[in-house]
């Protein structure tokens, strides 16, 4: 009885994970590449179905049709081989493969084409365990959240600084690997007019201890919405006249050195001879304009930063705010209650 309810609860699970409705369901795509994926995985699931079923169904007839009768011992007709099956069931799956092979190699031609002149560009660069995306036409670098406009060809150049990651937003494209030392490219995809909004994506390649906890988000928007976007981004992250905005910025210079990792800086996009620099924690410029922080991890509210400054470690383990290498952060790092309101305030303000 248990096992059966074990395999129920394993069906029902199967079930709920082809949902439509589902954040991160690939069968409800929004963008071309997802689309064209998901057709070929349609017809190729469907090709394995129809061969399980003949299998199947051959399996089952021999073993109903031959089994031993009561009262039966008489030994069955030995056969050792019969031609013409042994060649029907090896040029059976040859057509079939082959049937297969045409809309699989068509469609990874399809996708592996060049992105044409008005493509958005970014060049996303996967750490553990964060994500940074410089827009590389328009001069700024932001982390966490990619924002693109509808109805308009988005190339993304992939690229880990660590170790394997794996950028997968499952309603806009499928996996793709991020490898050290390799840059890589996600097919140049097109999301559909009307589908304004957000969309989960998250590394799909175990990358350590945090590695669930690494997810980012694509938000897609109109072409004014993001030509707006892209101005505000282009401009000096502003700081408003509240109180504590400058005792925070002493704390983010000075206490928390935060500063050893961390600019709030939207020139941070500077290279280092053709290659844009790579950071080793998030630019902050602009922080509070995003929808998320610790890289999807929480919403962006004071009392999430709050409690992300009082323990980073506690919500996702081994992130380097804390380590001991002085590359990082200060090792004496503490910060007191004063100190965190006060850098608070300072990056709520950064819009």
């Amino acid at each position: 009885m248990i096992r059966r309810l074990m395999l129920l609860s394993l069906g029902l699970l199967l079930f709920a994970a082809c949902s439509k409705t589902s954040t991160q369901s690939t069968f409800n795509p929004v963008a071309d590449v997802a689309a064209k994926q998901l057709d070929l995985l349609l017809w190729v699931t469907g090709a394995a179905i129809v061969v399980m079923v003949l299998v199947q169904g051959a399996l089952v007839y021999t073993i109903v049709r031959f089994r031993r009768k009561p009262g039966d011992d008489t030994l069955p007709v030995q056969t050792h081989g019969n031609t013409r099956l042994e060649i029907a069931w090896t040029i059976a799956p040859v057509i079939l493969l082959a049937g297969l092979a045409i809309p699989t190699v068509s469609t990874l031609w399809e996708l592996d084409k060049e992105p044409p002149s008005d493509a958005l560009h970014v060049r996303a660069i996967a750490h553990q365990w964060w994500w940074e995306f410089q827009y590389t036409d328009h001069g700024f670098v932001t982390a966490n959240e990619l924002r693109v406009p509808v109805g308009r060809p988005v190339s993304i150049q992939l690229e880990s600084e660590d170790v394997l990651h794996s950028f997968w937003v499952p309603k806009i494209a499928g996996k793709v690997d991020m490898v050290p030392g390799y840059v890589n490219r996600l097919p140049t995809f097109i999301i559909d007019p009307d589908s304004e909004g957000t969309y989960l994506g998250q590394c799909a390649e175990l990358c350590g201890t945090s590695h669930a906890l690494m997810r980012f988000r694509v938000i897609a928007h109109s072409d004014a919405d993001f030509s707006d976007w892209i101005s505000g981004q282009q401009m000096p992250a502003t700081v408003s006249g509240r109180d504590g905005v400058e005792e925070g910025l002493a704390v983010f210079r000075g206490a928390g050195a935060c500063t050893l990792c961390h600019l709030v800086d939207v020139t941070d996009l500077e290279t280092e001879g053709s290659t844009p620099r790579v950071r080793k924690a998030p630019n902050l410029a602009h922080f509070a304009s995003r929808t998320t922080l610790a890289a999807g991890l929480l919403d962006n509210t004071s009392e999430n930063l709050e409690d992300w400054l009082r323990n980073p470690d506690k919500l996702k383990p081994d992130n380097l705010m804390f380590k001991e290498a002085p590359v990082y952060t200060n090792p004496a790092l503490a910060l007191d209650e004063q100190q965190i309101a006060a850098l608070v305030t300072f990056l709520r303000s950064l819009d």
